[in-house]
């Protein structure tokens, strides 16, 4: 069946100019996603790591929630931050959150509740549905417990990563 499909894909490709990398790719990501939806965490992390290596911000989301958590991997929050940072300077949402969550809680850096603000505003204006949520709910739950100045730093670090294209924003 798999086969089938991925020759598909190939035929698909060419016909459209994709490279037959980037199916390959498309496939292994889609792999990956059912490894790790299944809890085959060891096999997913084989097929996300070369992805992540390769810039593919959803395997690099993936891979540092693997090792927040520790599934498949060693649990390593250093390991989960650099993984959730390329994949948010890439623009992806996802892992916006998990910043603000490792920078409030001080896992595996120098707690800094400026910082973890600045990634819950972020993601509270990118995410929708329930990830969303939870980003306005922790962004409104940390705004209670800070100064007006802290408030006001972590908003203009959050414009000036939105305007720098994510590529200032620690």
């Amino acid at each position: 069946m798999w086969r089938r499909v991925f020759i598909l894909l190939c035929v698909l490709a060419c016909t459209s100019g994709a490279e037959p990398e980037s199916v390959v790719a498309a496939q292994s990501i889609e792999e990956a996603e059912f490894a790790y939806e299944r809890g085959n965490y060891t096999q997913a992390a084989r097929l996300f790591s070369p992805l992540a290596e390769q810039g593919v911000a959803s395997a690099q989301f993936h891979l540092g929630l693997m090792h927040e958590k520790g599934q498949g991997v060693r649990q390593d929050h250093s390991t989960a931050l650099t993984w959730f940072r390329k994949a948010a300077a890439q623009g992806y949402a996802g892992p916006q959150t998990n910043l603000g969550l490792i920078y409030e809680r001080g896992r595996g850096v120098r707690k800094d509740i400026v910082r973890a603000l600045m990634w819950y505003t972020l993601a509270a204006a990118m995410v929708h549905g329930n990830e969303g949520k939870t980003a306005i709910q922790r962004r409104d739950q940390l705004t209670s417990q800070m100064t007006a100045a802290q408030t006001e730093q972590a908003q203009e670090m959050a414009r000036r990563c939105q305007r720098s294209q994510f590529k200032e924003c620690d």
